[in-house]
């Protein structure tokens, strides 16, 4: 019987809200004690956004729908913390989203289904699906109403074999803000300051102790943004917003969390990219000693391991650390703030 609320921080989101709370009026809901709640916070919009989320209601009353006005402090992180001091203590699962997202209709049941099912588990990410574009309709179609059309790299599905894998071990790091849930109980609050909220929040979770695990059921739909240069801002924001994340105030907690091999994976992500030598030696090191104790055929089998752990999330750093380095120079001139204006098709 658990209560779920929805958080969907915006900033001048009207052309895409109605898409969004259309979306989650089609979703599957979990029975539950007490209606589930959907929270639109409005940061501040200068388009309507606060006219389209009065606009639009939901067919019958398993989920209420409530407009609130961010006076905690701008930017997304102060939108958040508004909607979670709305919430009170009926509330069990928290779902944070972005309104430009659409998520599958049993993906809400599927984020609930992976806390309730194992209570080690405090921390769910939703599955990233790139697409081309969206129907305005909030359903699994294109613009075009016909079938939609992915739009995927292979960074994406390189990060989400990495996901998947890490899950495993209940260690997501990189979870999605796009669409993700924890649990209420855990009092997770945004850190002021940060603009990459999602690691803020995971770092509160893996430093308390709960595991942080993926969900395939729990599938959302995105459109990256137009290339050229707005693909570009946003690719450069993210890398400042975690250039920003390494000087966390608990930064050194994270580094401490968890068992010896969460403590590499977490070295391994802070170093972003600089790990080359340490990995190498640890490689090599267990390679040989596989070969000298267990034979050749373990050697190989060590080594093949290795490199499918290790090479990929090499190279998705090396691709962080280059974004990284022009951040860094633009981070000198000016700091990033928590406010977010993304270019939405």
């Amino acid at each position: 019987m658990t209560v779920v609320a929805v958080l969907v921080p915006c900033r001048n989101e009207a052309d895409v809200l109605a898409r969004k709370l259309r979306n989650l009026s089609a979703c599957r809901w979990p029975r539950a004690r007490m209606q589930h709640r959907v929270l639109v916070i409005d940061d501040g919009s200068q388009d309507g956004t606060a006219e389209v989320a009065q606009r639009e209601r939901f067919e019958g009353d398993e989920v209420r729908v409530e407009l609130l006005a961010n006076d905690v402090r701008p930017g997304k992180s102060g939108a958040i913390e508004k909607g979670l001091r709305a919430l009170g203590r009926e509330v069990d699962v928290v779902v944070l989203t972005d309104a430009d997202v659409v998520v599958e209709p049993g993906a809400i049941e599927a984020l609930v289904a992976t806390l309730e099912r194992d209570a080690r588990v405090g921390m769910v990410s939703g599955a990233q699906t790139f697409v081309e574009s969206l129907s305005e309709s909030g359903q699994l179609r294109a613009r075009d109403d016909g079938p939609l059309r992915s739009e995927g790299s292979f960074y994406d599905h390189a990060a989400a074999c990495i996901r998947t894998l890490e899950s495993r071990w209940g260690l997501v790091y990189s979870v999605q803000g796009q669409w993700m849930a924890w649990r209420a109980s855990l009092g997770l609050r945004p850190t002021p300051g940060f603009a990459a909220d999602d690691l803020d929040l995971m770092l509160q979770a893996r430093v308390a102790g709960v595991r942080i695990v993926r969900a395939p059921g729990a599938r959302f739909f995105e459109v990256r943004a137009p290339r050229g240069d707005a693909r570009r801002s946003q690719q450069v924001r993210r890398a400042r917003a975690y250039l920003q994340f390494l000087r966390h105030p608990r930064i050194d907690e994270l580094r401490r969390a968890g068992s010896w091999f969460a403590r590499r994976q977490a070295a391994l992500y802070l170093g972003a990219g600089r790990v080359r030598g340490p990995w190498t030696i640890v490689a090599l090191g267990s390679t040989f000693l596989a070969g000298w104790y267990l034979g050749p055929h373990a050697a190989i089998a060590v080594a093949a391991a290795n490199a499918a752990l290790f090479l990929p999330v090499w190279v998705l750093l090396r691709i962080v650390r280059s974004r990284m380095e022009i951040a860094e120079a633009l981070e000198a001139h000016s700091k990033l703030g928590e406010r977010w204006e993304t270019a939405r098709r």
